[in-house]
């Protein structure tokens, strides 16, 4: 999803990468050389193929990880239970990247050279998957990219090997954007916003001003604050936040982070004094649980019960009976990214990495979000964002306060024309 280091800032939309330090590293990482290419699996007949992620599994960020984890082993176990995929059972390979480039590439290269896996499923961190994305090149396999956001994974450094299936850096903020609009108006207003220093935090909500403006929006921003990544405590930056006296607050933490910010934003009375928007999903409310305050403008990649269709509620109940939980956003695009795959394998008829980009760009694949549309240019997934505003009450469903509105914008209001060099 985003790295967990202070890269350089990359000012700009449509064609930024967080990942100029990162970039040096990784060709070292990845070795120099010609391609060796992967094993060329059979297309037909029976054996097994192996299914690789490396993702994020312990320590903080494994709050996003296993989940991640958790929709694609759906996902293959399904697969399996229908008889496989062109005849060959698929069995998966995993590999903790303990959110570190150095560590992501070392697991993914042996996943790719010693496990011979046929594709790959990537990590929480975009500068992680930066690392990831230039060993899938070097030995054409396929790298489905599921948290990890970063645009310039699919402009700067994109390869045909390269997919995303979650809204990017720049789509992520238009939506926030969008429904800013739709539930406040377009102001006059004061903004505060509260971000992680780094890349990702910093040109999200640089993307997210930059496209008020856009959409009509008249404002003013009171204060910045961008603690460290991880950090435990919050309460300087919401006291100089509330001491700008903003009208709404703009919140760039997402996971454990959020959780701990809303839960100390709520006792410095934050919420009372100004409207908030930030990455309010299940695993979120769920933390933050019957304290979640009402009337947080909320955005998130799957927000399974704004999706009640029939798929989407199939998808539910079949992760409720294999994990004892709901899904949340990262559950649901590990999921979509796996679907996504087995169908360009299904359409290539093989497991060949080219023949399967052929397949699969400009591909339409049915999905518990929607039919999702791979761009050919980029590959990146035609998704939208949930949004919406947290209710005043308790949902007698899931036992937490949910969004009492949602809206999705069209996937062509968020999404920039394609700028691969």
């Amino acid at each position: 999803m985003r790295e967990a280091f202070a890269f350089a800032r990359l000012r700009g939309r449509g064609r930024c990468s967080a990942f100029a330090v990162a970039l040096a590293t990784v060709c070292v990482l990845a070795g120099c050389g010609g391609s060796s290419g992967g094993d060329a699996t059979a297309s037909t007949g029976g054996g097994t193929v192996n299914v690789g992620v490396a993702s994020t599994l312990s320590g903080t960020f494994a709050a996003l990880g296993v989940p991640g984890l958790n929709g694609i082993k759906l996902a293959i176990n399904q697969i399996n239970h229908s008889g496989g995929l062109l005849g060959h059972k698929l069995h998966l390979v995993t590999a903790d990247d303990q959110i570190d480039p150095s560590t992501g590439a070392t697991v993914t290269r042996n996943l790719i050279l010693n496990h011979h896996v046929q594709v790959l499923f990537g990590s929480v961190s975009s500068a992680v998957a930066l690392a990831q994305a230039q060993l899938a090149e070097r030995y054409n396999v396929p790298l489905f990219l599921h948290m990890a956001n970063d645009i310039g994974l699919t402009t700067t450094h994109f390869s045909k090997q390269i997919y995303e299936i979650s809204t990017n850096t720049d789509m992520e903020p238009a939506a926030a954007a969008l429904a800013f609009v739709k539930f406040f108006g377009k102001g006059p207003v004061r903004i505060a916003t509260i971000t992680p220093d780094y890349s990702f935090g910093l040109d999200t909500v640089s993307a997210f001003l930059h496209d008020l403006k856009k959409d009509g929006v008249t404002y003013t921003v009171t204060t910045q604050q961008t603690p460290q990544l991880g950090a435990t405590s919050y309460t300087s930056n919401i006291s100089a936040v509330l001491s700008s006296n903003p009208q709404f607050v703009f919140v760039g933490e997402y996971g454990g982070d959020l959780v701990t910010l809303t839960k100390q934003g709520i006792g410095l009375g934050l919420f009372s004094k100004a409207k908030v928007g930030g990455m309010y999903g299940w695993d979120v409310v769920k933390a933050v649980g019957r304290q979640m305050p009402a009337g947080v403008m909320a955005w998130n990649r799957g927000a399974f019960w704004a999706e009640p269709s029939t798929a989407m509620s199939a998808f539910v109940t079949a992760y409720k009976s294999a994990y004892g939980a709901y899904p949340d956003e990262w559950s649901i695009n590990g999921y979509d990214a796996a679907e996504i795959w087995a169908e360009g394998v299904k359409k290539a008829g093989s497991f060949d990495a080219s023949k399967i980009a052929d397949a699969l760009g400009g591909a339409s694949v049915p999905t518990p979000r929607g039919s999702i549309t791979i761009r050919a240019c980029d590959h990146q997934a035609e998704v939208t964002e949930d949004t919406g505003i947290v209710a005043s009450s308790v949902n007698p469903t899931y036992g937490v306060p949910l969004w009492s509105k949602t809206y999705a914008p069209p996937v062509k209001q968020i999404i920039e024309p394609c700028s691969v060099p």
